[in-house]
């Protein structure tokens, strides 16, 4: 069919195409959520945000400039959160120490964790310098990894808080700047937190 066409019904013909394509990409952009058997349809649209990809040892810097940024609020949810007493000057270590200081500065930090990789971690320091830290339930596991600062950041992918997370694995996060967004992350959080 497209022999047949001449060259400017075929440009029309890709452009039909595209436009069919992008209008499939935005419906599929919808967030379906589930809850006491409803199903809620939000479309967040970000586009006038600041989203920026984030891939391995790129997570520490991006991550340290938002946690030293924090003016109110950081909330964390993380499968793992190391802390290396041998290892002072290790990146993880310096990430904790960060936010000891953003607690030490008012800033109010949460953080919520799976408990089975995180025995002997970062969680009795945190807990001891005022951090309110907690174990999600037992019978789930917390593998998501979630950085919500001032209620307008949200970072989130595959990186742990660990050595091989920010030193050594291929990992792939993303970085946006968007009050909706971080709203919705902050409702399940707040849901998390409030089932752990």
């Amino acid at each position: 069919m497209l022999k047949e066409l001449k060259y400017n019904e075929k440009i029309a013909a890709l452009v039909v195409v595209f436009l069919i394509g992008i209008s499939i990409g935005v419906i599929s952009s919808f967030i379906v959520f589930q809850e006491s058997g409803k199903s809620y349809l939000n479309l967040y649209c970000i586009s006038n945000s600041k989203i920026i990809p984030v891939f391995d040892r790129d997570f520490y810097p991006v991550v340290m400039k938002a946690l030293k940024n924090a003016n109110e609020s950081i909330e964390i949810i993380a499968f793992k959160l190391s802390y290396y007493p041998k290892y002072r000057n290790s990146k993880e270590n310096k990430l904790v120490w960060e936010l000891i200081k953003a607690r030490e500065r008012g800033v109010k930090v949460r953080i919520l964790l799976d408990e089975y990789p995180n025995k002997n971690s970062a969680y009795s320091l945190l807990k001891s310098r005022g951090i309110d830290i907690k174990y999600d339930s037992k019978n789930v596991t917390t593998h998501a990894k979630v950085i919500i600062i001032d209620g307008k950041i949200v970072i989130l992918g595959s990186t742990n808080f660990s050595y091989y997370g920010l030193e050594k694995n291929h990992e792939a996060n993303i970085y946006i700047e968007s009050e909706e967004v971080a709203k919705a992350f902050r409702d399940y959080f707040e849901k998390l937190w409030k089932n752990s």
